[in-house]
């Protein structure tokens, strides 16, 4: 069956992974919008991560997808899915709830993921065009884009946005003004802590390296998840520090963080969701590495820098849980603060803040 943009007028994308995998989907909207301006497109995305794409000026619906609710919430979303009348329903992972809601969306063409004989048993058939995954270390963003292979669009350069609504930007524009940092006081924006804590660097080094930026004159502002054991190792971490940083621990909503990182000069973190976040809201981004894939997973920021250490460990990237599977990660353990301290000056310097020498002791 042939596929053809001039027939396709509306279009269900459905994503279901984690927050940041939602964000960067951006950029397959963004490529398909530029190829057919008068597509009108609609995102299936866990419920949680909705705000990753809410007022994308490339999506025109945001639909979550809520879990546990029920059958009757399933024949629910089922009906709103047929009364879009989607001409086209893509499903970006090789997941089987996503397979099998294209084909409920009633679309009369369907793009899926080759299952590889994986999955249930007559899962390629729900699809009316397939596209064989070639995972070649290209950055996930572009690879999300091999789903528009059968429409014959070219795959560039993702360009991945996050729009923050008015209303959160001046909710947090009135707390920064509280903490006199919206005007001549700049801050970075420390994010040390993943929902995968092997992901991690050492409590202690973040804490030094909280405390350098203190002393060249530059606010901080430490920022974690909701999930407890991300509140519990961000005070951890703020206890280890000399000063008295500001510590938001998972008291902000996905919109708000991202109003927080817009302001930020620079942001400073691990492999996560808010190192895509401000590297889509154009932030320098300083990332910290380890058992996953930079090429594939790195900050798509104007500017960043990546701390790993692929040269003394040859089993990176593992994309393990640890080394051994013991949730603690060797390579990112052996990166030491002086050189994320250096690099965190150059990018200050070269972001035009001012960084005094430290005073002494």
């Amino acid at each position: 069956m042939s596929l053809s943009l001039d027939s396709i007028q509306r279009v269900l994308f459905i994503k279901l992974r984690h927050i940041g995998d939602v964000l960067l989907a951006a950029a397959t909207c963004r490529a398909l919008r530029e190829a057919s301006p008068e597509v009108r497109i609609s995102m299936l995305v866990p419920a949680g991560t909705e705000d990753m794409l809410t007022n994308h000026p490339d999506i025109e619906e945001v639909i979550p997808l809520r879990r546990g609710g029920g059958w009757r919430d399933d024949l629910r979303l089922i009906r709103r899915l047929r009364r879009n009348r989607f001409d086209l329903a893509v499903n970006m992972t090789e997941g089987d709830r996503g397979a099998i809601l294209a084909f409920l969306s009633g679309a009369r063409y369907r793009i899926g993921i080759d299952p590889r004989h994986k999955g249930f048993m007559g899962k390629r058939r729900l699809f009316t065009h397939l596209v064989k995954p070639v995972y070649d270390g290209r950055h996930r963003a572009l690879m999300d884009m091999d789903v528009l292979e059968p429409l014959g669009i070219e795959r560039k350069d993702p360009q991945v946005e996050l729009f923050v609504s008015a209303e959160d930007q001046d909710l947090v524009d009135g707390w920064l003004r509280e903490e006199g940092l919206l005007d001549d006081r700049p801050f970075v924006i420390v994010h040390p802590t993943s929902r995968w804590l092997f992901k991690c660097w050492r409590d202690e080094a973040v804490a030094e390296v909280v405390d350098h930026l203190r002393i060249r004159g530059v606010r901080v502002v430490l920022t974690s998840g909701p999930d407890p054991r991300e509140r519990d190792k961000l005070a951890a971490i703020a206890a280890l520090c000399r000063g008295e940083p500001l510590v938001l621990s998972g008291s902000l909503t996905l919109k708000q963080l991202g109003a927080l990182l817009r302001r930020s000069v620079l942001f400073f973190g691990v492999d996560t969701a808010p190192m895509h976040m401000a590297a889509a809201l154009g932030r320098p981004v300083l990332a910290l590495f380890g058992p996953s894939d930079s090429k594939v997973w790195g900050p798509l920021a104007p500017v960043r820098r990546i701390i790993d250490r692929g040269k003394d460990f040859p089993c990176l990237p593992c994309r393990g849980d640890g080394c051994n599977s013991t949730k603690r990660s060797l390579c990112l353990e052996a990166i030491s603060t002086e050189e994320v301290v250096q690099a965190l000056d150059e990018m200050l310097v070269a972001a035009s803040v001012a960084c005094p020498e430290p005073a002494r002791s």
